[in-house]
């Protein structure tokens, strides 16, 4: 997650930029992850996709610390067994 924080950009003086990212999850029950994960705070979108087991989630939160805490959480989750994150230009 280092990786992403140093990703992450400064729009303005001193103003941090809204972080918007693609999160790929790897699970068993792409529907019923998408479910639960569709009503963390920060989760724009959530789907599951056909024929992979994988949920995809766009999420956006104020700065890179949320998102590392809402990146937490979706890894915390029963169920989930790999998070990919992709941060959005």
């Amino acid at each position: 997650m280092m990786q992403l924080a140093q990703q992450t950009q400064v729009s303005g003086v001193g103003k941090a930029r809204q972080v918007s990212a693609y999160v790929f999850v790897s699970c068993a029950q792409p529907k019923r992850i998408v479910h639960a994960l569709s009503r963390l705070p920060g989760v724009v979108k959530a789907d599951a996709l056909l024929g992979a087991s994988e949920a995809v989630l766009v999420v956006e939160r104020h700065n890179f610390e949320a998102l590392q805490t809402l990146l937490t959480e979706v890894q915390a989750t029963p169920g989930v067994k790999k998070v990919s994150v992709k941060l959005a230009a």
